[in-house]
């Protein structure tokens, strides 16, 4: 895996582009648009259950606290294969440069493991929150910025001994036009669980739909990936090399054969 891990940080790249006031209906005359929704890069979990309550920015020197478009528990491996959490709906405000977000937990997080269920540790969480590391970003007036968040549960989430487990988050960010994807399917359906994306300096994954054999792997960078399919008993694990991510664009594989061992 080529994802960073920084204890108690959650390391972000946030790529801003800005677009016409006339492409959304929404945009204020001199005012910068803001969205956040999150997705899920997933683990080897049952669930990973996080209570998220609030968001934080800093706006040049001053905090801007947010509420969240429906604060709760969400579990994240609801969020794969193009479903997604909104955090934060489109929200005008005043030009200015970005330089931290922080995510606010709530105190119901946990984690299940072959059906029992372990409260997970949350430290900063709910005191002064998840920190975003990013480089500065300048808002413009006028300007469209959709920013997807790709929680990583696979190196974000550690079992500390005695039944115990604990979130330390690894997170990146995006701006929607900035990344692409890879969808398709498989066949027969059920013979793969799993599917994942990699290059020399990418990875990202997905579950497999059991029912349809589909899958959408999101917030990819643009790039060459060789596309890995973990097969179930019974077949053999499959790797199609060079496909093709665009930036703002969902490449389709098509219907990949997985064959029988």
């Amino acid at each position: 895996m080529k994802r960073s891990k920084l204890i108690f940080i959650i390391p972000l790249i946030l790529f801003l582009a800005a677009c016409s006031k006339d492409n959304d209906n929404n945009q204020q005359e001199g005012k910068a648009i803001l969205s956040v929704k999150l997705v899920d890069f997933p683990g080897t979990y049952d669930a990973v259950n996080i209570d998220v309550q609030r968001l934080r920015a800093k706006l040049d020197e001053q905090w801007m606290e947010f509420t969240l478009e429906s604060p709760g528990v969400y579990n994240l491996r609801d969020f794969i294969n193009g479903n997604t959490l909104l955090l934060i709906g489109d929200t005008a405000l005043d030009p200015a440069t970005i330089s931290e977000i922080r995510l606010i937990l709530g105190d119901n997080n946990s984690v299940e493991v072959d059906g029992a269920s372990y409260d997970m540790q949350t430290p900063s969480g709910q005191s002064s929150g998840y920190k975003v590391k990013m480089d500065p970003q300048v808002m413009e007036p006028g300007g469209l910025y959709r920013l997807v968040i790709d929680f990583d549960v696979s190196k974000s989430v550690h079992q500390t001994g005695n039944g115990k487990y604990m979130l330390n988050p690894v997170v990146r960010g995006y701006l929607e036009s900035a990344v692409g994807g890879i969808a398709g399917a498989i066949t027969p359906i059920g013979a793969a669980g799993y599917v994942e994306a990699h290059n020399s300096s990418d990875t990202a994954g997905t579950f497999i739909d059991p029912v349809n054999g589909q899958f959408l792997i999101s917030t990819l960078l643009p790039g060459l990936y060789d596309i890995a399919f973990i097969a179930n008993t019974g077949y053999g694990d499959t790797t199609v090399t060079g496909i093709t991510v665009e930036a703002g664009q969902i490449t389709q594989m098509g219907t990949v054969p997985i064959p029988v061992r």
